[in-house]
């Protein structure tokens, strides 16, 4: 079966892995990025340009590698459900994780102008933990000690 419009641009958002010049097509000016709490740099993006910049500027900085899969898709309406995971390798630690998620896409003439994410944040956090933190620190993957 042949994938619907929004599908099939939820699907190139995917396979874009970070390509700033698929993201600018396919993300709405508008667009809201909402991280999950617990998530790297977990909080709510408003347009384009601070997507780019303080969300994916950001996790390219801490990930040598950083790939998420969209694996089922379920479309209701202008909303796209995707199941998947995300897979990579933390820059500072080397440390290489897999994290499963839950996107819900919201689109509007073609284009996506709403995440919500939904996903595994331990697997990250873990990654991201420096090992000269107290354990609680690492498992928190906090940052940096307070």
């Amino acid at each position: 079966m042949e994938d619907s419009l929004n599908v099939s641009v939820v699907r190139r958002l995917y396979q874009a892995r970070g390509n700033p010049d698929v993201i600018r097509q396919v993300l709405g000016s508008g667009v809201r990025w909402e991280v999950v709490e617990g998530f790297p740099y977990g909080t709510v993006y408003d347009g384009l340009d601070s997507v780019l910049r303080d969300f994916f500027g950001r996790l390219f900085t801490d990930f040598d590698e950083f790939v998420a899969n969209g694996s089922e898709f379920f479309e209701a309406g202008d909303h796209v459900i995707a199941i998947g995971s995300y897979s990579g390798r933390a820059r500072r630690s080397g440390r290489r994780f897999t994290a499963r998620f839950a996107h819900v896409w919201t689109l509007r003439e073609g284009l996506i102008v709403r995440l919500q994410q939904c996903a595994d944040t331990v697997q990250l956090a873990r990654a991201l933990a420096d090992e000269s933190w107290p354990v609680e620190l690492r498992f928190l993957g906090t940052r940096e000690p307070r």
